[in-house]
């Protein structure tokens, strides 16, 4: 029992030191080869996750089975943006992203070969917990200076933070919602949902109730009080809407004129979209650096690819764009066919994909590619499973999830 503790501890701390090697520690800043003491310091904390876990995996009693197809997809993805970035003339930055990118993604396959499915979802959405409450507990002065919830520790922005907040938010619902309630997901699930609205970010705040609706839909036997709580939910959220201000303070909030509104990212798309059929960077883009582009006829000379999908246009172009489309169905579908026990993982990536097409991270060193990779990574079907409970050293194995087609819950 001890030592099981101290994996589940080593593990829950490998991914907050990932964790916080991806997210910003300077705002508006972005990497174009030049190596700094930030830059410096999140590489070395990567790479020190990197070592724990090649310590963790050597001690793990059997290795457990990892679908190969995600990450092969992933490398040949990065493949085509440095081709790219070679044409462009990209190459150090895009290299230096690329690689970045690839030890992030080996770090999280190896972090899945490591524990049965259900045990990795569990640490990667404590350590998610752990620095979301840390990030928004020390900034709710922003709100109380009327803003929106927002890094203050880290200088993450509400469209970053509500990512650490949704996903344990999403599965301390669960938790409540599947019958297994307990006093802590209760309030954890109060203190994430409120965090989320707190950041005031629309398009994630739409994926999250989404993402709940899936929750609510994969029950197979609703509970009294939750059916208490979901019928109490409809009136109060009618009165919140006609008797307060919540919901068009939240449409029209502050700083809807500026250059991050839905209206003029697309400024920025249209840039994307234009490029010429006949030019090698429609095809194969020009880099992961490629986080910009430059627009005319605005009072500002550059706008920020606010889309994880524009930003695969930009950065992989049509090709890689397209696998990395096949890629995201391919998993959604596979963990959808998983069944009901797959609720939280589907409703994770729902959340994900939704937030996707106005915010970046999907192919990038942050958190939303982490919590993909995990997902896509742990997905194996019955015939690439190990039979017999016999790990490849003929260790003797506790029966595991890794052998359905779905993430186990311990009632």
């Amino acid at each position: 029992m001890g030592e099981s503790r101290a994996r589940t501890a080593s593990a829950v701390l490998i991914w907050i030191v990932l964790i916080v090697s991806v997210t910003a520690w300077r705002k508006g800043v972005y990497f174009e080869g030049s190596f700094d003491a930030v830059v410096l310091a999140k590489a070395a904390l990567q790479g020190a996750a990197f070592a724990m876990v090649l310590l963790l995996k050597r001690a793990a009693p059997v290795a457990h089975p990892v679908a190969g197809g995600p990450l092969l997809a992933i490398l040949a993805v990065l493949a085509v943006s440095m081709i790219g970035a070679l044409d462009a003339g990209n190459t150090t930055a895009s290299a230096v992203l690329v690689v970045r990118t690839v030890l992030l993604a080996v770090t999280v396959v190896l972090m899945v070969s490591a524990f049965p499915r259900d045990e990795v979802l569990m640490h990667l959405v404590v350590a998610v917990g752990i620095v979301g409450a840390l990030l928004a507990i020390t900034g709710v002065g922003t709100i109380a200076s009327g803003g929106r919830l927002e890094g203050t520790l880290l200088p993450i922005s509400p469209n970053g933070l509500i990512v650490l907040c949704a996903i344990p938010a999403l599965a301390a619902i669960q938790r409540v919602i599947s019958g297994r309630a307990t006093i802590g997901a209760v309030v954890a699930a109060c203190f994430f949902t409120l965090a989320c609205l707190a950041t005031q970010s629309r398009t994630a705040l739409l994926g999250m109730a989404i993402a709940v609706v899936v929750l609510i839909m994969s029950i197979r036997t609703i509970q009294r009080y939750v059916a208490v709580v979901l019928a109490a939910a409809v009136p109060a959220l009618f009165a919140v809407a006609v008797y307060t201000t919540f919901f068009g303070a939240l449409l029209n909030r502050e700083g809807s004129a500026s250059n991050f509104t839905l209206n003029s990212r697309t400024i920025a798309w249209q840039v994307v979209l234009q490029t010429p059929f006949e030019s090698l960077q429609k095809w194969v883009g020009a880099g992961l650096s490629v986080k910009t582009v430059h627009v005319q006829g605005q009072y500002w000379n550059d706008q920020v690819l606010d889309s994880s999908w524009i930003s695969a246009l930009a950065q992989t172009g049509l090709v890689g764009t397209a696998v990395l489309a096949v890629l995201v169905t391919v998993v959604l579908i596979a963990n959808i066919r998983g069944g009901r026990r797959n609720a939280l993982p589907v409703a994770l990536l729902v959340f994900l994909l939704i937030r996707s097409f106005l915010e970046t991270g999907l192919l990038d060193a942050s958190v939303t590619f982490m919590v993909f990779t995990t997902l896509a990574s742990a997905f194996v079907p019955r015939s690439e499973a190990p039979s017999g409970g016999q790990g490849p050293s003929g260790i003797n194995a506790k029966p595991r999830a890794s052998a359905d087609r779905s993430y186990q819950q311990t009632p």
